[in-house]
C-alpha cells in the first residue's frame, strides 16, 4: 500500500515517466525515428514555402530530356539536380515577386498564345523545341490531353500527355509572367538624357597627364606593421565579399587519376607488336578476330575523304600494308591496305517533291516525254532542289545506290529506298571514276589493368590509414606524391569541386565532424580514386576573418594601404612639379591617357579607381600634387583634353545605357537580387545516398 500512496502523492512524475518510456518505445520501433519530425516530401523552401520533391525530378527529367535531344551523353547526374534545384529556386522566388506585384497570367491570355492564330516567336521556338525532341505541341497535344477517346487512348498514355500539357502551360505561363515583368520594369527604369551624357562622357571622355610614381610594391611588408585589429577593420569594411547563404564545409581533397602501369604499357606494345605481324602474314584483319580490344573499321573511299593520319602515309602504306599510324592520348592506330578499285564518286542530281493530291505516274511521264516542272498542274509540285552534288562513297547507301545506277537525264522515283513515292529524282551528270581504297583501321586504347586500378586504391587507402586526420591528410600529401586540393561543400553541393561521380564524398563532407578523414570513394568506371577530409565548418552568415583565405585578403589590403602612407609621408612636400618629384623619388617621367570609362591606364595597376577619380578632378594645365592611389602615390599633371571620338547620340547613347546599366541589366541580375534577403534552406543532400 505505501507504493501505491507514494503514486498518488506524485502524479506528474508517473506521467512524464510514462511519457518517456512511450518515446522510448516509439524510437525503438522504427529504423529512422528522425523521420517522425520530419516532411518527407519537400526538398527545399524558399522564404518558407515548400518545393516539393515530385516537381523536382520532374524538373530533372525534363533537362535530361532537353540535353539528350541536342545530343548529349553520359550527363552527370548531379550536374542536372543542381540545376533542377537552382531554376526551381528562381521560379519560387519570382512567383512570389509577381504575386507581390500583383502580376498574372489569365487563362485567356494562355489560350491566345498557345492555340491562337499569330502565336509569339518565343512560343514558336518552344514549340520547335520540342518538335525536335519528337513532343506534340500546341493543338495537337491540346487535343490529345483533353479528348482522349476520340484518339483511342488507353488510360495511361491519356494521363502522360495530359501531364506534358500541364507542364507545356506552366512553362509558357511562366514566360509570359516574365514578360510581363520585364515590360513593367522597363517602363518603370527608364534612361534619361543625363544618365546617357554621363556615361557617353565616362567612355568618349579622356586626359593626357604627365607622371612620376612610386609603387606599394618597392616596399618590404617588413617595412609596415600590421596588428589584429587592422586586419578586423579592413574585414568589417569588406565583410559582404564574405557572405555564406548556407553552412559551409572546408575540406581538402585527394584525386588520384587512375593510369596506365609500365607494366600495362609493356603489354599493350606487344599487342600491338603482335597485330602487326599477325595482320602481315594472315589475309584481311582475320589476326584480330579473337582479340575485342582491337576495334576494326572499315573504309572504302576515295583518297579525298580518307582520314588525315591515312591519306598522309597512303603511298607508303601501300607499299608496307601494314602500319602503325600513330600513338596519342594512350591510343594506338594502326592500318592495313587491303586493295583499290575505281568507282564514280561524285554525282550531281536534281530532287522534287510531288504533293500527295498529284499523280505521280502521270508526271514522270511528263517531265521524262520532255515538259517543264512549270508546265506541271498547279500545286503538283511541292518543291525542288536542282543541281544538287553528293559523294556516292559516302551519305545514305541506299540512295546514292539507286543514284549510281540511273541514267542520266532520267526521272524516276524510288519509294522502296526513299519510304514515300511523292520524291522524284533526275540524275543530271556523273564525274569521271575515280581510285576507291579499302582499308582496315585499327584501333587499341591502352587501358590500365585490374591491378593497376587495385593498386592505385590500395595506395590511396594506405594513405588514409596512415593520415587519418585533417591536419595530417593536407600536410604530407606531396611528400606522398598527391596534391590536397581545398574546396568548399554546403547542403546544396552534390560534388567536391564540380568532379564528376562524388555526390557521396559531399554528402559525407556535411555529416562529418571536423578533422575527420573520409574513406576511399570511385566513379563509376573507377578512372579515378578520392578521398577527402574535414578542415572546418563556418555557419551560415559570414566566413570568418581566422578563415586563412581571408584573413590573407584582409592582409594584403592593410599593408598595401600602410605602404602607400608610408611613402606619402616619404614624399610629401618634395616639390612643387612632376620633374621635381622625379629628381626626389629618382623615377623617370611619364605619359598616359586617362579614359574616364575604362579601369585600365597604362603603366598602372588595373582598377586603380583613385588615380581615374584624382585625374578626372584635376585642372588642365595644372599641377595636382602628391595623390595617394590603390596601389602606388603619384605625382601629375593634366595637360591636355582630348576631343571625343564621336558625337553625343541621344537615341543609341540611352539604349547602351539601358542595356549596360538600366532595366536590362537589373533583368540579367534578377535572380541574384530576388535571393539577396531571401531564406533557401536546401535540403537535397537528404534525398540522395550516392
Amino acid at each position: 500500500m505505501s507504493a501505491l500512496e507514494q503514486i498518488r502523492k506524485r502524479p506528474a512524475l508517473i506521467i512524464s515517466i510514462l511519457g518517456l518510456a512511450l518515446l522510448l518505445f516509439i524510437f525503438t520501433a522504427i529504423s529512422n525515428p528522425e523521420k517522425l519530425f520530419s516532411d518527407p516530401s519537400t526538398i527545399a523552401k524558399v522564404d518558407g514555402k515548400k518545393i516539393d520533391y515530385a516537381d523536382f525530378q520532374q524538373r530533372v527529367d525534363q533537362l535530361r530530356s532537353q540535353y539528350e535531344a541536342q545530343g548529349y551523353k553520359n550527363i552527370d547526374n548531379a550536374m542536372l539536380q543542381e540545376q533542377a534545384m537552382q531554376s526551381l529556386i528562381d521560379e519560387q522566388l519570382m512567383n512570389a515577386e509577381m504575386e507581390k506585384l500583383g502580376i498574372v497570367v489569365t487563362p485567356e491570355e494562355l489560350g491566345q498564345v498557345m492555340l491562337g492564330q499569330n502565336i509569339p516567336m518565343p512560343i514558336q521556338q518552344l514549340y520547335y523545341q520540342r518538335q525536335q525532341q519528337g513532343l506534340y505541341t500546341g493543338y495537337e497535344l491540346h487535343e490529345l490531353a483533353t479528348n482522349p477517346q476520340q484518339y483511342g487512348l488507353d488510360a495511361q498514355t491519356a494521363a502522360a500527355y495530359k501531364q506534358q500539357w500541364a507542364d507545356l502551360v506552366e512553362q509558357v505561363r511562366q514566360m509570359l509572367t516574365q514578360q510581363k515583368f520585364a515590360s513593367l520594369l522597363t517602363g518603370a527604369l527608364v534612361a534619361n538624357n543625363l544618365d546617357a551624357q554621363a556615361q557617353y562622357t565616362e567612355n568618349n571622355g579622356s586626359r593626357e597627364i604627365r607622371f612620376v610614381k612610386v609603387d606599394a610594391s618597392t616596399l618590404s611588408d617588413s617595412d609596415v606593421e600590421v596588428s589584429d585589429a587592422d586586419i578586423r577593420k579592413q574585414y568589417d569594411a569588406d565583410k559582404n565579399m564574405y557572405r555564406l547563404d548556407e553552412d559551409t564545409y572546408l575540406v581538402s581533397y585527394i584525386l588520384s587519376h587512375v593510369t596506365p602501369s609500365d607494366a600495362d604499357r609493356l603489354e599493350a606494345t606487344q599487342a600491338v607488336e603482335a597485330a602487326l605481324m599477325g595482320m602481315r602474314e594472315q589475309a584481311g584483319t582475320k589476326a584480330l578476330a579473337d582479340n575485342n580490344k582491337f576495334v576494326v573499321t572499315r573504309l572504302n573511299t576515295a583518297e579525298k575523304y580518307l582520314p588525315a593520319n591515312i591519306k598522309d602515309k597512303l603511298e607508303s602504306l601501300k607499299q608496307d600494308t601494314v602500319q602503325q599510324l600513330s600513338f596519342y592520348d594512350n591510343k594506338y592506330t594502326l592500318a592495313k591496305y587491303l586493295g583499290a578499285d575505281v568507282a564514280v564518286d561524285s554525282i550531281s542530281f536534281d530532287i522534287i517533291g510531288i504533293a500527295e493530291s498529284a499523280d505521280v505516274d502521270s508526271i514522270l511521264a511528263a517531265l521524262n516525254a520532255g515538259a517543264a516542272l512549270a508546265d506541271m498542274p498547279e500545286g503538283a509540285i511541292m518543291q525542288s532542289q536542282l543541281d544538287q552534288r553528293v559523294s556516292l562513297l559516302n551519305g545514305n547507301p541506299n540512295l546514292n545506290l539507286v543514284l549510281a545506277n540511273a541514267t542520266v537525264g532520267e526521272y524516276f522515283n524510288a519509294p522502296d529506298y526513299t519510304g514515300t513515292p511523292n520524291m522524284v529524282f533526275r540524275l543530271v551528270s556523273k564525274d569521271a571514276p575515280v581510285p576507291v581504297y579499302s582499308i582496315a583501321e585499327v584501333t587499341y586504347q591502352l587501358e590500365p589493368s585490374s591491378a593497376t586500378i587495385n593498386d592505385t586504391q590500395s595506395r590511396l587507402r594506405a594513405y588514409v590509414a596512415n593520415n587519418s586526420n585533417s591536419k595530417d591528410f593536407a600536410a604530407n600529401a606531396v611528400s606522398a606524391g598527391y596534391t590536397a586540393i581545398p574546396a568548399t561543400v554546403n547542403n546544396s553541393s552534390l560534388s567536391i569541386n564540380n568532379v564528376a561521380d562524388t555526390r557521396a564524398l559531399a554528402k559525407w563532407a556535411v555529416n562529418a565532424k571536423k578533422g575527420q578523414v573520409s574513406d576511399v570513394y570511385s566513379n563509376d568506371d573507377k578512372s579515378f580514386f578520392i578521398a577527402a577530409a574535414l578542415n572546418n565548418k563556418y555557419d551560415k552568415g559570414y566566413t570568418p576573418v581566422s578563415d586563412s583565405q581571408v584573413n590573407a585578403q584582409a592582409r594584403a589590403k592593410v599593408v598595401r594601404d600602410k605602404k602607400i602612407e608610408t611613402l606619402q609621408e616619404r614624399y610629401n612636400g618634395k616639390g612643387n612639379s612632376v620633374d621635381q618629384y622625379a629628381s626626389a623619388m629618382n623615377a623617370k617621367v611619364d605619359t598616359a591617357t586617362v579614359t574616364f570609362g575604362q579601369n585600365y591606364v597604362r603603366g598602372f595597376m588595373p582598377g586603380d579607381g583613385k588615380l581615374i577619380a584624382a585625374v578626372s578632378a584635376a585642372k588642365n594645365g595644372e599641377f595636382a600634387g602628391l595623390v595617394p592611389t590603390d596601389y602606388s602615390v603619384v605625382a601629375f599633371e593634366v595637360i591636355g583634353d582630348n576631343a571625343p571620338e564621336r558625337e553625343f547620340d541621344e537615341v543609341n547613347d540611352v539604349t547602351y545605357f539601358q542595356q549596360s546599366q538600366g532595366a536590362n541589366n537589373v533583368l540579367r541580375n534578377w535572380n541574384l537580387i530576388l535571393r539577396a534577403n531571401k531564406s533557401v534552406d536546401n535540403k537535397i543532400q537528404k534525398f540522395f545516398n550516392d
